[in-house]
């Protein structure tokens, strides 16, 4: 079990520069470029380390559950995510985009509760409404006000769009048995890639393309390769050994990395409520520790 909570936090911490990327090059280069040149550098170094995978990808296809399970897990975590991301990053600082991309947890105990038709105890509300509690704290400095100010609602929305497919990617992937976690995100990775080519194509049509500076590239290859490959693989390794539910636990940290990132790069210093958003964030991650545990659904 510590070694599941090891990956999943070590998925978040890579995760955590994703945030701060879509802030920074939002003024150079388009969501929908950033998206697909991360995937594709993605794809092409993950490719020598899992070239079976097309081959076990027909009997995947075959099986009709997991092969909906692969393109779903496919559109979610890589066409739609990290695009509806860096499209809010062009009017949503990186600690708010955080803020609102952990209610994915929440959203996953809802999918459980009200697609999969699990229980969920009282508690476990308790934990989520703690942490998420914490975080407003750790942006709002105790007050809601600051996160209605004008000129930020679509990128929150689109942010709470993100966090829901976060949320429906990590109830649906599940590596099909007999296939390695490399060969699973390689087939997850070209599905995400073919979901994302037509838009990619229609906006280089209609408004050119960026031009690839040293800045850009160097973004798009930390994408691609820490935040894609090592934080998924990471990410998935983890569901795996604990289930998507506490795995989700693990995404309540993700606004504080991206806080000491902030901090470290000067934008924001420490102070009370800081410190008091962190304990909550935590006492509300132990309690959805403590009581997530699956419950019988009812008959």
């Amino acid at each position: 079990m510590i070694r599941g909570y090891l990956y999943s936090l070590l998925a978040v911490m890579l995760w955590s520069g994703n945030f701060v990327i879509a802030n920074e090059a939002s003024s150079a280069i388009s969501p929908i470029e950033l998206a697909f040149y991360r995937w594709l550098i993605a794809f092409v170094v993950l490719l020598p380390f899992a070239s079976k995978a097309f081959i076990k990808a027909r009997h995947t296809i075959k099986d009709k559950s997991s092969g909906i399970r692969l393109l779903m897990a496919s559109l979610m975590g890589v066409s739609a995510l990290n695009t509806l991301i860096y499209m809010a990053g062009k009017s949503t600082p990186s600690v708010d985009l955080s803020l609102i991309s952990v209610t994915s947890p929440a959203f996953i105990v809802e999918i459980h509760w009200l697609v999969l038709r699990k229980r969920v105890r009282p508690v476990t509300w308790l934990g989520v409404g703690m942490a998420m509690a914490g975080c407003v704290w750790l942006i709002g400095v105790g007050s809601l006000s600051s996160l209605a100010g004008p000129g930020v609602l679509e990128g929150e929305l689109l942010m709470v769009a993100a966090s829901i497919t976060f949320a429906i990617y990590t109830v649906v992937q599940r590596v099909p048995e007999g296939m390695a976690d490399a060969e699973y995100l390689l087939l997850m990775i070209f599905a995400g890639l073919l979901g994302l080519l037509p838009f990619y194509l229609l906006h280089g049509a209609l408004w050119g393309w960026s031009p690839m500076t040293l800045g850009t590239g160097l973004y798009a290859l930390y994408l691609g390769v820490f935040a894609s490959l090592v934080a998924f693989y990471l990410w998935n390794k983890s569901v795996r050994i604990m289930g998507a539910t506490r795995t989700g636990v693990s995404y309540y940290a993700l606004p504080c990395f991206v806080y000491l990132i902030d901090y470290a790069m000067g934008r924001r210093g420490v102070s009370g409520a800081v410190l008091g958003s962190f304990v909550l964030i935590l006492g509300g991650a132990l309690i959805i520790h403590k009581s997530s545990k699956p419950m019988s659904a009812p008959q």
